[in-house]
């Protein structure tokens, strides 16, 4: 690094130098770029390499000034800093004569092009000086010079400030984008577009309910979505080159509207061609005014942040992932932009990452499997994404096939001659080799319809993205119908519901609107050479993670019709992922592969045991990818793997992961059972002892608590008083008493230990009493008031808040008088279930145990479980929960809980009841099973002495319990017959939680 340092000093006194003799005087803009060139190089860049630097030519003040006529004053910076093909940084040279420090332009310049490709930060520099601006922040034309800016330095000042200018523009730091670090701005590029987008696609809408003869909703957002993709895309291809720039702004001088579609009707339909251009006569039509467009204008040319010259076309996808998140609806009289229901969990569209896209699509078509085919063979390959969105896996499927075709040219493979153009010995697809590959291999369907636009809109993109304006004639962007075709194989429809839906679902008949809106889509009619072919080759995507339940208000008989056909959906709750899986995999051909994002979570859980049976059953699992990372989507905590399916038989299944673990295992080894990936040798001990011994679901009931009618404010956290009253707070009011005798003791996830004896801190009012028979029953309002006035009191003063925030029993039960029982619980399981029990805690690092002597005690439905078995002493119940806090049964019962954030699992029933448990042993009560009582027992009376201990006396207490639970994982051991290894693997993470 001192040699580096060393560089950059003699470099700098080498231009003081010439600064001092004069030869700097006058200096052009390209005398300057060749001290920026040395600097750079001094950084670890090689200004000649177009791997990693790609440079702009300088223009003369006369092409400058013809710029600036048709409306460009934006010159795209003079170096490009880039990782292949990914443009990292920017870098622009100015002319000794800008004062850099105080320069509005040449900041908010650096600026937006920085922002416009997501960079962390970009530089500009006339080496006299340089400043580096946090790009992350979005820039306004109006901000100071120093607004964002990171640093400022003069060149006498470089070799002192090295430490900091080697942090970010040292090209391995570059690269690595530990530049990324830095402090980022709050303002997403995506994000904020979108956010624009979408008020340009309210005041349209407006725009053309107000002047025109149109009142569908979905009409509109259909031109609406069909105008702002047009105006975009020849936005984009003016900052390519390919139409005049300013054109659109021109079209403004008069009446944009009419002046754009006249040319679209006519010149862009007979140029372009393709899904872009195509006549539509309600578009032709419509009638609206400059307004509108104007603002959208101002938000796409100079002085907007958004530089489309620089602009990655995936970063327009991404852009509208977030904005198709949305809908237009008329609310309270006016138009605006309604979250989507399949998006309000999520809070909104997330967007794919292209390094995930490219993941996926490398290991559902892996290059062996490309290798040996012609690219004729190639071209024949068909790709489809069932719920392809704006497009983001489509075109990383066409990316990869260009590649592909790419490197079989190069290799010397016979290819079309007007597919492959040459420039300096490198192939080049022309755009009929461009256009051939989306056409016959790529195919899409989204229910969408404002998505399959956009999807068409980003493929056409790629056809016309990236040549060089010499290069224009060759490529063939002077010909006519460029898109032609483009787009006929991305289709709007419900990629789940074919026209069987009036067999399955009959009344649907009679539910026009809703069979409309449920959008039938019939897979081989749509694509029948596809199917005449036997299906596709490979079938790719991100499909939805939305619950079922979420269409039974708006689209009832699609829900019904998903659970009646799809094996995956039959049991309990179910996420479109699911179908979409099972769609994904009979859309294949004989050989055929399928390659999803999705959700681990059914590995796990008891809904996703059909999905587990079908695919293992019917042997299509291939492949796992596991990610142990939860931020790779913005702003979402999510738990995802790469799942490879397919016809194609094998012996074996490959796992991997992000931590580089890559390894094969019999599929014999895998069933509808909980699937672990993590850890393969404990899996099939698990799986070996839930055989031979049984498991904790064959001895114990795992039961839930009891769940009140409304939490928030029926549970009361506090303290009872001597005087028989409680006094604490609830979620909806801070100063609470009620009667002690009105309330129950609930036990909830709160600092439970295993062996502890809990303190009560909160309580749940509870309108019932027994009966003769100790049977619980509903207590009317007015005798609940007489007995208990306080709570009576509460519950009177809250009733509007309650009634207003949960249905009550007389909602759901006609019959019942809604006065006398609007309070009591509407689910009202488990109320005589109130005795001693063994109780497990739902979340926690390791599952714990704990006994609970007390009767008049519920365990909280939400986050407490209890578990109940035949013969259910007191000393059989130590047992249970010794063998639960044991290593043993730890390690095993992690394997089948879902994991959450910061080590934690869920430990819920579905994942308790098939951990092994040696039930033999437990049934008989062996005198092993007697010691794991009595050891328990005195844990319990430890750990209540240790909590009771003087300072500094609980250090013996502690290292006695560590004696005793040690006793406790040798007995376990013992009891499941494990084998030394085994012993070894699942005694690698001795239990530390266990100590208080």
């Amino acid at each position: 690094m001192n040699d580096i340092k060393e560089k950059l000093y003699q470099l700098t006194n080498r231009y003081a130098k010439a600064k001092d003799d004069g030869r700097l005087k006058d200096a052009s803009e390209e005398t300057i770029r060749t001290w920026i060139n040395e600097m750079l190089k001094v950084f670890g860049w090689d200004v000649q390499d177009t791997q990693q630097v790609l440079q702009e030519r300088t223009l003369d003040k006369s092409k400058r000034d013809k710029l600036k006529e048709i409306g460009s004053t934006n010159i795209r910076p003079d170096y490009t800093l880039v990782n292949g093909s990914v443009m990292m940084a920017f870098v622009d040279a100015k002319s000794l004569d800008v004062n850099i420090e105080e320069s509005r332009d040449a900041a908010f310049q650096i600026r937006s092009y920085g922002w416009s490709i997501g960079a962390s930060f970009s530089v500009v520099t006339n080496f006299e000086q340089l400043a580096i601006y946090d790009c992350t922040v979005m820039p306004h034309v109006d901000d100071a010079a120093n607004a964002a800016r990171l640093c400022l330095y003069t060149y006498g000042q470089y070799a002192d400030a090295f430490d900091v200018l080697y942090g970010f523009l040292g090209r391995d730091n570059v690269v690595s984008q530990s530049a990324a670090a830095m402090p980022r701005g709050t303002a997403a590029l995506d994000k904020c577009f979108s956010d624009m987008l979408g008020g340009i696609r309210v005041e349209l809408a407006k725009a053309i309910l107000e002047n025109n003869d149109v009142t569908d909703n979905d009409a509109v957002s259909s031109l609406v979505q069909i105008m702002l993709n047009r105006i975009l895309f020849i936005r984009v291809c003016e900052s390519r080159g390919l139409e005049e720039n300013g054109l659109l702004r021109r079209c403004a001088e008069t009446n944009f509207w009419e002046e754009f579609k006249t040319i679209s009707h006519s010149v862009f339909h007979d140029h372009y061609d393709g899904p872009m251009f195509k006549r539509i006569k309600a578009l032709q039509s419509l009638v609206i005014g400059n307004d509108v467009f104007n603002r959208l204008l101002d938000n796409i040319y100079y002085p907007s942040p958004y530089c489309f010259d620089v602009l990655p076309l995936k970063t327009l996808s991404d852009m509208y992932d977030l904005f198709l998140g949305y809908r237009l609806d008329v609310v309270d009289g006016g138009m605006r932009n309604v979250l989507k229901a399949e998006f309000k969990k999520s809070n909104g569209a997330v967007t794919t990452p292209g390094y995930l896209v490219q993941q996926v699509i490398e290991r559902t078509i892996p290059q062996e499997a490309t290798a040996a085919l012609t690219i004729d063979e190639l071209l024949s390959v068909k790709i489809v994404d069932p719920a392809c969105g704006s497009g983001v896996f489509l075109v990383g499927a066409y990316d990869y096939l260009c590649q592909l075709v790419t490197e079989k040219i190069k290799a010397g493979m016979a290819c079309p001659p007007d597919y492959v153009m040459w420039n300096g010995g490198v192939p080049t697809l022309t755009v009929k080799g461009r256009r051939d590959i989306i056409r016959k291999c790529l195919y899409g369907v989204d229910i969408n319809p404002e998505a399959v636009e956009v999807a068409k809109m980003s493929l056409s993109l790629k056809v016309l993205d990236g040549y060089a304006p010499e290069s224009f004639e060759t490529a063939g962007l002077y010909g006519a119908q460029l898109l032609y075709g483009i787009g006929d194989n991305i289709r709007c429809g419900n990629s789940l519901v074919d026209k069987d839906i009036l067999a399955v679902v009959p009344e649907i008949e009679d539910e026009i609107q809703e069979f409309g809106k449920t959008n039938v889509f019939s897979w081989e009619d749509s694509f029948k050479d596809v199917f005449d072919n036997g299906g596709f080759d490979y079938v790719i995507g991100n499909p939805p993670y939305v619950e079922v339940k979420n269409y039974n208000t708006e689209l009832p008989c699609m829900a019904r019709y998903i659970k009646a056909k799809y094996s995956s959906c039959k049991k309990g709750k179910a996420d479109l992922a699911m179908p979409f899986i099972e769609k994904g995999i009979g859309l294949l051909n004989e050989k055929g592969r399928m390659g999803y994002i999705v959700q681990k979570r059914f590995f796990k859980t008891e809904y996703g045991e059909a999905l587990r049976d079908s695919i293992t059953r019917d042997d299509k699992l291939i492949h796992i990818h596991d990610y142990s990372e939860t931020d790779l989507f913005e702003g979402v905590v999510t738990y995802i793997a790469v799942l490879v399916c397919g016809n194609n038989k094998g012996e074996e299944v490959r796992f991997s992961n992000s931590s580089g673990c890559d390894f094969s295992f019999p599929k014999s080894l895998i069933d509808k059972t909980p699937w672990n990936f993590d850890n393969p040798q404990l899996w099939q001990i698990c799986r070996r002892l839930a055989r031979k011994c049984g498991t904790l679901g064959d001895v114990a009931s795992v039961m839930v608590g009891i769940q009140v009618l409304w939490g928030k404010a029926y549970q009361i956290t506090g303290k009872a008083s001597a005087d028989g009253l409680i006094h604490g707070k609830s979620g909806i009011d801070d100063n609470v008493t009620v009667e002690a005798g009105a309330c129950r003791p609930l036990l909830c996830n709160e600092r439970i230990m295993p062996f502890s004896r809990p303190n009560y801190q909160t309580y749940v009012l509870f309108p019932y009493c027994p009966d003769e028979e100790d049977k619980m029953q509903r207590m009317p309002f007015t005798e609940y008031c007489a007995r208990y006035p306080k709570a009576g009191g509460y519950l009177s003063r809250h009733k509007e808040e309650i009634t207003a925030n949960v249905e009550t029993m007389p909602q759901r039960k006609r019959n019942m008088d809604k006065d006398e029982y609007w309070h009591v619980y509407t689910r009202e399981s488990h109320l005589d279930d109130d005795g001693k029990k063994v109780c497990v805690p739902m979340t926690s690092r390791e599952p714990v145990a704990t006994c609970i002597h007390d009767n008049g005690i519920y365990c909280d439905n939400a986050n407490m479980f209890y578990l109940r078995f035949k013969d259910e002493t007191e000393e059989r119940m130590y047992a249970m929960a010794a063998i639960i806090n044991s290593t043993p049964f730890a390690a095993m019962a992690k394997v089948y809980a879902n994991p959450q954030q910061n080590g934690y699992f869920k430990f819920s029933k579905q994942f308790l009841s098939p951990v092994p448990f040696p039930c033999g042993a437990f049934r008989r009560n062996t005198q092993e099973i007697k010691q794991l009582a009595r050891l328990g027992m005195d844990i319990e009376t430890i750990t209540r002495e240790t909590v009771n201990a003087p300072l500094g006396k609980e250090g013996s207490y502690i290292e006695l319990m560590r004696h005793k639970y040690s006793k406790i994982d040798d007995i376990c051991c013992r009891l499941y017959g494990l084998t030394e290894d085994e012993i070894e693997a699942v005694m690698l993470n001795k239990r530390t939680d266990r100590l208080c």
